[in-house]
């Protein structure tokens, strides 16, 4: 992608779709937000493994660092983050695998 924004978006669709394909309905992960994060733990309760809320909270600060808090930034991805992201969301869907191969 030609931007940060579009790829800090990009980036969270992945997180959320590889989540919450494992959760449904009102148990689904709503955003990467520390709150929605909170509230999706205290939701699911012990099926929320400490390892996928640990990763959840590494990408979200890694979605972050993509753009500006005023969304406005529009520079090329540094290719070491690109590396760092790919690396997070092959872990965390490692985890959650995990998580269904226990639930």
């Amino acid at each position: 992608m030609a931007n940060s924004f579009l790829n800090k978006v990009s980036v969270e669709r992945r997180v959320l779709s590889l989540v919450n394909a494992r959760f449904q309905g009102s148990q689904q992960l709503a955003g990467l937000s520390r709150s929605a994060i909170d509230l999706w733990q205290r939701t699911v309760g012990a099926r929320a493994s400490d390892d996928v809320v640990t990763k959840l909270m590494v990408l979200a600060e890694l979605c972050q660092s993509l753009s500006d808090r005023s969304h406005e930034s529009f520079k090329p991805l540094n290719p070491a983050v690109e590396e760092r992201v790919e690396a997070e969301l092959l872990a965390l869907e490692t985890a959650v695998r995990q998580l269904q191969r226990e639930g």
